[in-house]
C-alpha cells in the first residue's frame, strides 16, 4: 500500500475511482473531473488529500475539507473493498485534523455503505444528520411556473449582488450547521469561480424587494444542478418556492438538461423535501453524516 498526495494530473483517474464507488453503492455515477477540480481549488493537496495505491493501481481517495465546513470525504474503489484502504484513509484524515487542532470531525458516507458505517462506528463516530440526493428526470418540458400575484422573476443582476447574497444568507440562517459567509467570500467562491454561470441565477421580487433566490448550474455531477433555493420568511407558504423551482427546471431543460439534481438535509426545518417531491423530484440515494470529537 502506497500513500501520496494527488496532483491535478491525477484528477481524471481519481474522478473515475469516485464514479466506480458511486455506481456500486448509490446506483449512479456522478463525479466529473471538473467537479473534483472545483473541490481541489479549496484544498492544500499536499496536506489535505490522499491517494492510496495498491500494487500500483489507484485504490482509494480522501480529502479533509476545512474551507467552509470541516468534514472528510472518502472513497474506495470497489475492487479494493476489504483490503484496509478505508481504514488507512480515516487514519490519515484524523491525524491531519488533530494536527490542525480540529476538535469535531465529520465524515459522510452513503447510507448503503455498511462496511464504512461499521468502520466509523467502531472508531467512535456517531450519526449527526442524514442527507438526500434528489433528482427529477424530465421526458417532457416541465410545467410552467405559476407566480403568486405581485411577484416577478428576474435574472441575477451584478449590480444587486450584495442584496442577492443577503437574501440567500437570510433564507439559510435557520439551517442545521449553517455557517454565515461574508459577501466577499461568497463572491470569490461562487461569482468569481472558474466556469461560473450567473445566467442561471434568479431573484424573485415584489417591487424592489427580493423575496426569493435560486442558484443553478448547467453542469455539476453530470446533470443540471440546483445549488441553492431560498424564500424569505415573509413570502413563504404562497407557492413561491415551487414556482421558482419549476422556473429553474424550465431553464435547464431548455439547455438540454433532462436530469436535474440537488442535495438536501433530510430534516430540513422548512420542509424542503416535501417541496421537491411536489415538484416531481425523488430520492435517488441518501447519506449519513457521522461526527466524532477528536480534540
Amino acid at each position: 500500500m502506497k500513500v501520496r498526495p494527488p496532483t491535478e494530473a491525477d484528477a481524471p483517474a481519481t474522478a473515475a475511482l469516485v464514479r466506480a464507488f458511486e455506481a456500486q453503492l448509490a446506483g449512479m455515477a456522478e463525479m466529473q473531473t471538473a467537479d473534483l477540480l472545483d473541490e481541489w481549488r479549496e484544498l492544500d493537496l499536499n496536506s489535505q488529500a490522499w491517494l492510496v495505491e495498491l500494487d500500483g493501481r489507484l485504490a482509494g481517495y480522501a480529502a479533509l475539507h476545512t474551507k467552509r465546513h470541516t468534514f472528510v470525504d472518502g472513497y474506495v474503489h470497489p475492487e479494493a473493498f476489504g483490503r484496509g484502504v478505508g481504514s488507512r484513509l480515516v487514519e490519515l484524515a484524523e491525524a491531519e485534523a488533530a494536527r490542525r487542532g480540529i476538535d469535531l470531525l465529520r465524515n459522510g458516507v452513503i447510507t448503503a455503505d455498511e462496511p464504512a458505517r461499521e468502520l466509523l462506528e467502531g472508531r467512535g463516530y456517531k450519526i449527526a444528520r442524514h442527507f438526500y440526493r434528489m433528482l427529477i428526470e424530465l421526458e417532457h418540458p416541465p410545467p410552467a411556473p405559476e407566480w403568486p400575484r405581485g411577484l416577478v422573476v428576474t435574472p441575477f443582476d451584478h449590480a444587486e449582488a450584495r442584496e442577492f447574497h443577503a437574501a440567500l444568507e437570510e433564507t439559510f440562517a435557520d439551517e442545521w450547521d449553517h455557517d454565515p459567509e461574508t459577501f466577499e467570500d461568497w463572491r470569490e467562491r461562487r461569482l468569481e469561480a472558474p466556469g461560473a454561470d450567473p445566467t442561471l441565477w434568479f431573484a424573485v421580487k415584489e417591487g424592489n424587494e427580493i423575496a426569493a433566490v435560486l442558484m443553478a448550474d448547467p453542469e455539476r455531477y453530470g446533470m443540471g444542478w440546483v445549488g441553492a433555493i431560498g424564500v424569505r420568511e415573509r413570502w413563504r407558504r404562497r407557492g413561491l418556492g415551487l414556482a421558482l423551482l419549476r422556473h429553474a427546471f424550465t431553464e435547464l431543460y431548455g439547455r438540454g438538461k433532462k436530469v436535474i439534481g440537488l442535495g438536501v438535509d433530510a430534516e430540513n426545518p422548512t420542509g424542503a423535501t416535501r417541496l421537491y417531491e411536489r415538484a416531481g423530484m425523488h430520492v435517488a440515494w441518501s447519506a449519513a453524516l457521522y461526527e466524532k470529537q477528536i480534540g
